[in-house]
């Protein structure tokens, strides 16, 4: 029995919720700036590793971890179906053929400015119904982090976590509908690391693509697109609704979602851009052997208009920080609302 999925009504039923975790760390911290990495990556790089380690079945049974494989190669779980860890690892659809954006974020704000720091906090956002399912596995994995401590400087660092709050679980139209009471016509948007955007532009008769780098206004229409796309696609996969909605129907049912964005999108105007092109430099990539840029542009930029009719799609953007393959650098992006200028 196919599921009749509505692409502008369910993918704003997906569950987020976040988390702020209070860290202490053993002796003052501070991330310096340097070529290839910000600290999005580093904390999401550490992340990574310790989940393996802590919520890999056949680890927990004693036997190797699926991430102890050959230089080069991609970590994949050898057991998918017993296993938490595909769900929060570069979760991948099998239906899709394709890796979904990642459900588990984390920010640190206060590292983000190059000072040292006796104390942090941690931002974590889980993105999606598999993810909140998994939270204490999500929490034991970062004290485990904490114990083993980050890579700073060729040194590891440790820390603690102090306290925890959680915040409560709420779908994108739940969060949206809190919103709507009043008749909100300003958005500020600010791109707080590097964001990347891929558009096909006519060139010499040919269509080809290429980098947004903050060369004339924002296409907000196609990143509000693609977001709403990825998030269609995620939902659907985080629902396990597996053959009942195929690969093509997937794709038919996405496209609706990123046409509407689009459309709502369309509704606003940009009456400030003040975006920068950015280049981070270059990170290794396991999966690859090689390495990819961090690089995208940076900025504010406010949006006028009947904002209520993007909102779903503008919360999703920074609550998702962008998407996959688009957040480089593990991307941040938040937002302000205002009445008449009056920013909320």
């Amino acid at each position: 029995m196919t599921m009749d999925y509505d692409p502008l009504i369910h993918p704003l039923e997906l569950p987020v919720q976040r988390l702020t975790l209070h860290c202490l760390p053993a002796a003052p911290l501070q991330l310096r700036p340097r070529p290839g990495s910000t600290p999005g990556t580093l904390f999401y790089g550490a992340f990574g590793v310790a989940l393996w380690d802590c919520v890999c079945a056949r680890r927990r049974r004693g036997l190797a971890a699926c991430n102890q494989g050959p230089e080069g190669v991609q970590p994949h779980c050898l057991e998918p179906q017993s296993c938490t860890l595909p769900w929060l690892f570069k979760p991948y659809s099998a239906v899709q053929h394709r890796t979904m954006t990642r459900p588990v974020l984390l920010r640190a704000p206060e590292l983000e400015t190059g000072q040292p720091v006796t104390a942090f906090t941690l931002q974590l956002t889980l993105w999606g119904r598999q993810a909140i399912a998994a939270r204490q596995a999500v929490l034991d994995t970062i004290a485990s982090l904490g114990a083993t401590g980050l890579d700073v400087a060729g040194m590891r660092l440790p820390f603690t976590l102090a306290e925890a709050h959680a915040g409560p679980v709420q779908t994108l139209a739940e969060r949206a509908a809190a919103l709507a009471g009043q008749p909100w016509q300003r958005l500020l948007l600010q791109f707080v690391t590097p964001f990347l955007h891929r558009e096909s532009v006519q060139l010499d008769a040919e269509r080809r693509i290429r980098l947004f780098m903050a060369g004339g206004l924002l296409p907000l229409d196609a990143i509000l697109g693609n977001v709403a796309y990825e998030l269609a696609a995620w939902d659907m996969e985080d629902r396990e609704l597996g053959e009942t909605l195929d690969r093509e129907n997937r794709h038919h049912l996405a496209r609706q979602s990123r046409e509407a964005a689009r459309q709502a999108a369309q509704e606003l105007y940009l009456s400030r851009c003040e975006l920068h092109p950015v280049d981070v430099g270059e990170r290794f990539s396991r999966s690859s052997g090689g390495a990819y840029p961090l690089q995208g542009f940076q900025g504010e930029v406010e949006l006028v208009g009947p904002v209520a009719v993007a909102l779903p799609w503008l919360l999703a953007l920074i609550l998702g920080g962008g998407g996959q393959k688009r957040a480089m650098g593990f991307g941040v992006v938040c937002g302000w609302l205002g009445l008449d200028g009056c920013g909320e």
